[in-house]
């Protein structure tokens, strides 16, 4: 009998640069963090180059249940060129890391 539980992380955060694979409906299709918005996550979805938000809280839930799953952090090259064949009629994409 455990005395102490490990103390669980209540709200996850997307990490910069962050690449995110879908594990169940949508498997194939992945996730880049673009930036956290006032309410929510601003995503590029891959393939398509669409943006794609989620609320911090379903971005927790969805990390909990496994539905998404963090692949890893894009260079700086890959990441910029990402955004910018999603957004071409922006020159330069500033983020913040």
């Amino acid at each position: 009998m455990k005395l102490f539980k490990k103390k669980e992380e209540l709200n996850h955060q997307p990490i910069p640069r962050g690449f995110y694979a879908f594990n169940s409906e949508r498997a194939g299709d992945f996730l880049i963090f673009v930036e956290a918005q006032t309410n929510h996550y601003k995503f590029l979805c891959v393939p398509g180059a669409d943006p794609f938000y989620l609320t911090p809280e379903d971005f927790t839930e969805s990390i909990k249940r496994g539905v998404l799953s963090f692949v890893e952090e894009l260079p700086e090259e890959i990441y910029q060129e990402s955004l910018a064949l999603s957004c071409p009629s922006k020159k330069e994409i500033v983020t913040t890391k």
